[in-house]
């Protein structure tokens, strides 16, 4: 059974482990605009990232938390080759490594962090872990699905934001780049202009897609919320009514 962590103790896990390493590199939280993951990864956890040609079955397995026993399947010198990686391996698949993969390539070590992490101090995480994108048009089979929803790999996901975006680290940035202390949403999901921008300035600082930190703002609580009724009065979306026909 795999214990499932509280958002709380997930999130004060994550956080400790962020100023002890900020400690460790001699820097101030109050300096710090992103976090060095893949620096997390090597400096303070002792990991090595490998990047392979990952050929499994599943094409969506792009990353791997060694544990020494599981093998992986990798491209190499023209041959499909099953690799045992020494434990403390993060294996990520090549495609990470272009420019245009940089959040993500952040997140999925990360998660493979997480997974790290998990494996030490919640019961049922010690197994090697694939790190699996979700491809909403294949059809799964039900194991498929068990393995590609259960826990440890949420959690995983979970700790990822968590290790990229600490409490600390969100409060500073909405103040420096929105000048309040809580992020604005109208409704459910709307947001105006300015703060659009705003979110889009936040993300790239962090160095996380904006999707990824809006439900980073929403799990720690930072989401100002604003009747729908205003968004429409600020936006203007009704009009005057004037020189309206209806017919």
């Amino acid at each position: 059974m795999v214990e499932k962590l509280e958002d709380n103790r997930l999130n004060e896990l994550s956080e400790t482990i962020i100023l002890d390493y900020l400690k460790f590199k001699n820097l101030k939280p109050e300096s710090v605009v992103c976090i060095d993951i893949e620096g997390l990864a090597k400096e303070y956890f002792g990991f090595e990232i490998r990047y392979e040609s990952i050929c499994e079955d599943d094409l969506g397995k792009v990353g791997f938390s060694a544990n020494g026993i599981k093998p992986l399947r990798v491209h190499r010198n023209g041959k499909v080759q099953s690799v045992v990686f020494p434990a403390d391996t993060i294996v990520m698949d090549k495609y990470f490594k272009r420019a245009e993969h940089y959040s993500s390539r952040r997140f999925n070590i990360g998660h493979e962090i997480g997974h790290k992490i998990l494996s030490k101090v919640a019961p049922g995480h010690s197994q090697g872990n694939y790190m699996t994108i979700f491809d909403k048009e294949r059809e799964y089979s039900f194991d498929e699905l068990k393995e590609i929803m259960k826990i440890s790999e949420t959690q995983a996901n979970q700790m990822s934001a968590a290790l990229q975006m600490p409490m600390f680290l969100l409060r500073n940035t909405i103040r420096r780049i929105c000048k309040a202390e809580l992020f604005p949403v109208y409704g459910d999901y709307q947001m105006l202009p300015d703060d659009s921008a705003n979110l889009k300035r936040m993300a790239d600082d962090l160095g996380v897609a904006p999707t990824t930190l809006l439900i980073r703002l929403r799990v720690c609580k930072l989401i100002e919320h604003h009747d729908i009724d205003e968004y429409f009065e600020l936006i203007n979306l009704r009009g005057s009514g004037e020189n309206v026909c209806y017919c």
